[in-house]
């Protein structure tokens, strides 16, 4: 299972550095499932849910997780449960949503 979730976390920190915008900031894990993205200034993550969904995507907004002062700009990416396929597809619809709101 390591392999496959090494695998899947790869294929995830590459999409992130091919398909996010400028001003998305992160690191690959070195154990876990997840991603920690911070968004560029100006955006909200909650707030950008219900478009994200739309768009057939979905995260886990990071300010629930805060236990004082939340940020509003952070997400949450599992990268366990899809194929490296998926995952690359995934991010590039997150990426272009964020291009989008960015350009708004």
């Amino acid at each position: 299972i390591r392999a496959r979730y090494k695998a899947n976390r790869d294929a995830m920190a590459t999409a992130l550095r091919s398909h996010l915008p400028a001003g998305c900031e992160w690191q690959a894990p070195e154990g876990g499932m997840f991603f920690w993205i911070r968004l560029p200034v100006g955006l909200d993550a909650m707030a950008l849910l219900p478009k994200a969904v739309d768009a057939g995507i979905a995260y886990v907004p990071g300010a629930a997780f805060y236990a004082q002062q939340p940020d509003a700009r952070t997400l949450r990416l599992s990268f366990v449960t899809l194929t490296p396929e998926l995952i690359g597809e995934g991010v590039d619809k997150l990426g272009r949503l964020l291009r989008a709101t960015l350009d708004a």
